[in-house]
């Protein structure tokens, strides 16, 4: 599969590089550039899915306000077919303070691009951006 190697789109160097030092800011650019018009992202402890690239990028930026300082760093992936598979871990600072925590993604792709993020983590912190998100849609 070339989505290594393509000048845009989704690849995990790309993934890493962002998540290595993330800002709300280059999330509102990059973001819409790597995923595909109608993606589904499927965040821990939200009630639903996001859909669509507007609505997947601000619950990006949503985390990215939350824990400005959050770094994520690779520590393996693996690809079956369609399907990449991140393991990950982070660190930043949340509303209670600092904290450690590890998650994988497991991201589908089409054309290089991300149709599809189910993203697994048992942190607190990610039930605060579901709060915080599904009470904006409210």
């Amino acid at each position: 599969m070339a989505h290594t190697s393509q000048a845009s789109g989704w690849s995990v160097d790309r993934w890493r590089t962002f998540w290595a030092d993330p800002s709300a800011e280059r999330a509102l650019v990059r973001t819409p550039t790597v995923i595909t018009d109608d993606v589904v992202g499927v965040w821990p402890h939200a009630t639903r899915p996001v859909r669509g690239k507007q609505e997947y990028t601000q619950r990006i930026v949503a985390l990215l306000s939350l824990v400005p300082d959050l770094h994520l760093d690779l520590m393996e992936h693996a690809t079956n077919g369609e399907f990449v598979f991140l393991r990950w871990s982070g660190r930043g600072t949340g509303p209670d303070g600092p904290f450690r925590t590890i998650g994988v993604d497991r991201v589908r792709l089409h054309d290089g691009l991300v149709a599809e993020n189910l993203i697994l983590s048992d942190h607190p912190i990610f039930a605060v951006l579901a709060q915080r998100a599904e009470a904006e849609v409210v």
